[in-house]
Order: C-alpha cells, then structure tokens, then sequence
C-alpha cells in the first residue's frame, strides 16, 4: 500500500504547462454528469479505468461504439463580440466620415471609448471557444480490452490590438477625421458640455489628438477654435446636433464616455504612439489537436494487497495531429485561411495508463449502498507532440477519482473528481471537474432495459464557471444498446439579443453486449 500512495501522489504532480481536458466518452457517462471511473463497465471501460474490466458476472463483455461532440464558450466572449458587434453601425459612420473627411460627433467618440474598452476586455485569460469530439471502436472480450478512439478539440484564442487604433491617416483613401467644418461654439446645455469636457481630460486631450488626427497641434491646425478639452467637447457636441442627435441623445452619450475614460485612457495613452487601424493586428489563433489512441487494455486482481481490489493498465501508440494557425480580423486576404489547418504535424507517441478499483463490501460485507471507490491515471509518461513552426503540445498526465454507491440493485449514485487541473487549447482557461450523476434501470434485465440517466457537471478551476446539466436514456434490446444522452449549461450568455447557453454537448452510442 505504501508504494501505491507513492505512485498516486507522484502521479497527481503537475508535469507541463499545456494539458487536454479530460474528455467525456460514451453516453452512459454523459448522462451521468460525467461520473464513471467507479461505475466504470464493459468496453468503455478501457477508457474511464481499465481496471473496471475484471471478470465479473455484472460486467458485459461486447463492443461499443460511442461518438459526441461538445462546445464550449468561455469568459462571456460571445458577450463581448456581440456587444463589439453592436457598435458596428456606429463605426461605419466614423469610418465613412475619416474618408471623406467630415468631424466626428459626440455618439462617434463615446462609441469608440466603449468599443476600446470591451475590445481589451477579449484580452483577458479564459476568453474564447473551445469545440471537442470524442468517437471510436471499444472492444472487451472476458477482461482484455482493445480499442482505437479518437479525441479532437479545437481551441479558439482571439487578440485584440488596442495599440494600432489610430483614426489618423493610415493609407490610400484614408484621410483621417477632420473637425474643421464644426462648430465650437457653447452649446445652450453646458452641464453636458462639461461632461464630454471631463471625460476628454480624464483620457488626455493630447494623447486623444494624436489618436484623432496625426500629431500635437493638428486639431487647432483643422480648426482655430479647438485648443483645450472644453472646445473639442464644444465641437463634439455641436457636430451631433448637427448630425441629428437629440439632447437626450447627446447626454446618454457623454455619460457613456465619462463612465469607459477612466478604462481607455492607458489604452489610448499607449495608442497615441501606434499607427492607423489599418495597420492593426487584432487576430484569431486556432489551435487544433486531434489524438487517435490504439489501445490494449487488461485488469487484475490483487487481493493479496486488498480484498476488492483490482488493477487495470492499457498500453496505447498515440498518433497526435497537431497545428496552430491564426489570422488577422482586419485583413481581408486572410480571413480565407482562418481555419485551414492543412500544415498539421502527425508524429506518433507511446503512453500508458493505469487505474484501481475497490469494491468496499469485499473486505467489509456489511457496508452500505455497495460502495466502490477508483482512481485513474491516463498518460502517465505526458506524450508530446510537434507544432508546425516550433514548439510541443504535450498531451499531459490527469488524474481523476470516483465514488459510487448502488442504493437498489437497480439504481446507482456516482462522483467523480478531477484531480489534476488541466489545461485546454484556450489560453488561459483551466478545467478540473466535478462531476455527480444517477443511473435508474426500469427494467433491468441483459435482454431487454430502458436506462434513466442524470447528472450535473461543474468546472471548479474556473471560479466564475457555473453548472452544467446532464440527462441520458437508451434502449437495451436483445443486447442491442442505443443510447443517447446530452449536456446543457445553466449559464446563459447574448447573442444577438438570443440567450444561449454556454455549453452544449450530444452523444450517441450503439453498442453488443453480452
């Protein structure tokens, strides 16, 4: 006992800084929130723990063959790009008046502070998408395992450049914002003067001069009368009148620039030093990897050390496919090749797992509810893989511990618990699950069921990850299994003015047990 514990906490010690989450296979733990390393039976067992495959007169022998698909959005992205989305009609108006040279009003120049502020926002770690399918062939024959099964995700990283902003001149066509034509009179309501007034100083007239037209001293160049905050809010004002804008109007738009100045200002401040938005280099990162293991999996009593328990290990030839590609948001030419991932590297890797299993009541008869307890390593040795243009991506070691309970003969209660945390392909965005899920069996019988199944699911290495709900159900007929089960998140997140959740996942599964 005492070099299994080594091995467990050698085993639980982080190996790299890249890692892929642990991936939900099969429907029957999909529909159970993802809890199956103490449940684990038949064929997909190899996967969840191979020690799950001992000879048992509960445990079927057969094949199974299970594919699903999930999504994931993460840190309120779709939030922020559909709120970037919004300003977009906004920005074809200052765009339209930079090429032809026209002043910027008050709407234009809140709008452009809020958008730089929700554009630095996308900066953050944990921001973006992240797609996963997980299919394959599990074969189990007494308590030998083979199986190949395929594991994709793809992650998608976007950066937002909120140095090269400039609305100054940036190339052909593009002669940057002109406030000649307005008007630096007094406006009739000064107290919204002077909240446009305020929020320009809190951002820097100078800085803001310089991100507007090209150097200091330009925009009293274009027009004598803006020399300060005052008369550049006086002109601002003047040119949404002009534009149409009612007060009201006018008012919730100096609002809006007081409330993101203080946020943009180091932004613009670092701005005024960066060139045109043409030049900008605002992209998308994708990273993508798809691991097909070929695996050969065997368990084994070893009731000498503990009565109940029982070990498994799977030796797996992994081969990894793996690419990074990303593109520029503002450049046309690149847009075609947002997710062309043909440069992919293909190498292939040894690795192994291991898994342990105890059914409590063998040493203890008179336990309650059955308990059983198990652990599961997966890729002990952290394989690593080429990228195109340098660098690894290292399928790294995880780590995951369950429990399950059979209150009746018919039901079963089951928690799983990563305990690794692991890294995904989004930047910045860690996963460690914890999973709880039941299992009622109307029938119950090898010829003939009808499986209920639920669960929830939640990432605690995220604090502001919510809960995710699980529900499955199948037909088991004359040892033909068809299952379905699926994966919804509590949260919810706009897109276009439509709440969505921020997680979504089906699987399905055919399977011949015996």
């Amino acid at each position: 006992m005492k070099k299994l514990l080594i091995l467990i906490a050698c085993a639980a010690m982080p190996a790299s800084l890249f890692a892929e989450q642990w991936q939900v296979l099969g429907t029957r733990p999909m529909g159970m929130g993802g809890a199956f390393v103490a449940v684990a039976q038949g064929p997909i067992a190899q996967y969840w723990n191979p020690a799950g495959l001992v000879k048992s007169s509960a445990n079927v022998s057969g094949m199974e063959i299970p594919v699903g698909i999930t999504a994931e959005f993460t840190g309120n992205i779709i939030k922020n790009a559909s709120e970037i989305g919004d300003m977009a009609n906004t920005f074809k108006g200052t765009q339209a008046d930079q090429r032809g040279g026209s002043a910027m009003d008050a709407q234009q120049m809140a709008a452009f502070a809020k958008t730089i502020t929700l554009m630095s926002d996308m900066n953050k770690p944990g921001k973006g998408a992240l797609f996963q399918v997980a299919g394959g062939a599990n074969f189990k024959f007494s308590k030998v395992a083979l199986s190949v099964n395929n594991y994709t995700s793809v992650g998608l990283n976007p950066f937002i450049d909120t140095t090269n902003i400039g609305l100054a001149s940036g190339g052909a066509g593009v002669s940057g914002i002109n406030m000649g034509s307005a008007v630096v009179t007094a406006p009739s309501d000064i107290a919204t003067r002077d909240t446009i007034a305020g929020a320009i100083t809190t951002i820097g007239y100078a800085n803001l001069e310089a991100l507007i037209c090209t150097t200091g001293g330009c925009l009293t160049g274009q027009n004598g009368g803006i020399t300060n905050a005052t008369t550049l809010a006086n002109a601002l004002y003047n040119q949404a009148l002009a534009s149409g804008q009612t007060p009201a109007q006018i008012t919730e738009a100096a609002n809006q620039m007081a409330q993101y100045a203080p946020t943009v200002a180091p932004m613009i401040a670092s701005a005024s030093s960066g060139a045109a938005y043409t030049n900008n280099n605002s992209n998308l990162t994708v990273v993508g990897a798809s691991f097909m293991e070929v695996a050969a999996g065997y368990a084994w009593y070893k009731d000498n050390w503990l009565q109940g328990l029982s070990f498994g290990a799977n030796l797996k030839a992994i081969n990894g496919r793996t690419a990074v590609t990303s593109f520029r948001f503002l450049s046309e030419s690149d847009t075609q090749d947002a997710f062309k991932m043909s440069d992919m590297k293909s190498s292939w890797q040894p690795a192994a797992d291991l898994g342990f299993l105890w059914n409590v009541r063998a040493k203890y008869p008179n336990a309650p509810l059955s308990p059983r307890m198990g652990l599961v390593i997966r890729n002990i040795n952290s394989p690593s893989f080429k990228v195109n243009g340098g660098g690894n991506y290292d399928l790294d070691r995880q780590v995951r511990l369950g429990f399950a309970l059979n209150p009746a003969k018919f039901w079963t209660l089951a928690m799983d618990m990563d305990v690794t945390k692991n890294k995904t392909p989004v930047r910045g965005f860690d996963s460690r699950q914890l999973c709880l899920g039941t299992e009622i069996n109307l029938v119950n019988r090898k010829a003939f069921n009808i499986p209920l199944r639920a669960g929830i699911m939640s990432n605690i290495a995220e604090k502001d990850s919510k809960m995710a709900y699980t529900v499955g159900t199948g037909l088991n007929l004359l040892f033909m299994h068809f299952d379905v089960s699926g994966v919804v998140s509590s949260e919810r997140t706009k897109l276009d003015d439509k709440d969505i959740p921020t997680k979504l996942g089906v699987a399905a599964s055919f399977g011949l047990l015996f």
